[in-house]
């Protein structure tokens, strides 16, 4: 028996069932401003509970601060907005549909699964995932134990919501992030954030002609690029530093992926750049590969994830 696949972001939601794969709309704050959390996370579990199959396996990647142990969505800014929201996702499309084995992974830890096992190789220590898309967190597991771990309510690497380092203009450190606070890495660097830095920096001829699934466009200025990236860049150093047996790093989602290859040359520039004394000048250091979401797909690593590939220990 085939199992249904889905992975929830801000902006869209993708179902795969073999090889058939389709893209709608998320509702979500980010379409639907005006609407409650409490509407958008029912409108989401009736879209999900609508398109899957009777009787069958359903793995779900969902973008949302998540613990699955407990079944508790914490929150997730463009999802639902600011605040924190708790929301029983599992049970709620349970409820919605009983004759289908749900299981709900948080979409990092999915996207991690499925980039470890594509990428890594036997003798690697850690590997860490980045994501930035509408939202942007990381995780990092430990491969000879097969395990991510996470703090008591099932979380770990939420770095979209931490302060972005940046040498940024004040107006552009000052931006509101999705989550309602201010300055964080995700106000900067996701998605939705790009249009505002385009407009505290004066950039008036800022368009999206060609843009990605999560809103970031595959043209745009220098300084736009560099002031982007700059947290991401520094959010990796920092990992380093912290965890020196990281061997892997993904970076993934619709950001880098809608730049393409200019988004990897201004990270690899930024990251390469001495800055002190304890920035190695050899080549060695963690393998870092920028992936599409063709090379890594979320709702392929939910599957891993309930099969047990890796596994959340507290």
């Amino acid at each position: 028996m085939n199992a249904f696949l889905v992975d929830i972001g801000g902006t869209w939601t993708r179902f795969r069932s073999g090889s058939n794969v389709e893209r709608v709309a998320t509702p979500s704050k980010l379409r639907h401003p005006q609407k409650s959390s409490d509407v958008l996370a029912r409108e989401l579990v009736l879209l999900l509970a609508g398109r899957v199959p009777t009787d069958t396996d359903a793995h779900v990647s969902l973008g949302a601060a998540y613990d699955p142990e407990t079944d508790i969505a914490y929150g997730s800014g463009p999802l639902w907005g600011t605040g924190r929201h708790d929301i029983p996702f599992r049970r709620l499309l349970e409820r919605q549909r009983p004759d289908v084995r749900w299981t709900v992974t948080n979409d990092v830890t999915a996207g991690l699964a499925h980039f470890t096992k594509m990428y890594a190789r036997p003798a690697d220590r850690q590997v860490m995932y980045v994501t930035i898309s509408s939202g942007i967190a990381l995780r990092t597991a430990h491969l000879p134990s097969r395990r991510i771990h996470v703090n008591a309510e099932g979380l770990q690497g939420e770095v979209g919501h931490l302060p972005a380092t940046s040498t940024a203009i004040e107006a552009v450190r000052g931006l509101t992030c999705e989550c309602g606070g201010v300055g964080h890495i995700a106000a900067i660097a996701a998605g939705p954030a790009i249009p505002h830095v385009a407009e505290k920096l004066g950039i008036d001829s800022y368009n999206q002609p060609r843009a990605s699934e999560d809103g970031a466009p595959t043209e745009m200025d220098e300084r736009l690029l560099r002031v982007i990236i700059e947290p991401i860049a520094n959010l990796i150093r920092t990992a380093c530093v912290l965890q020196p047996h990281i061997d892997l790093i993904g970076i993934g989602g619709g950001v880098p992926s809608g730049i393409g290859t200019r988004y990897k040359h201004e990270l690899y520039r930024q990251l390469s750049a001495a800055q002190s004394y304890v920035d190695s000048q050899s080549n060695e250091g963690p393998r870092l590969h920028l992936v599409s979401s063709d090379q890594v797909c979320p709702e392929t690593g939910a599957a891993l994830m309930a099969q047990g590939y890796l596994e959340n220990v507290k």
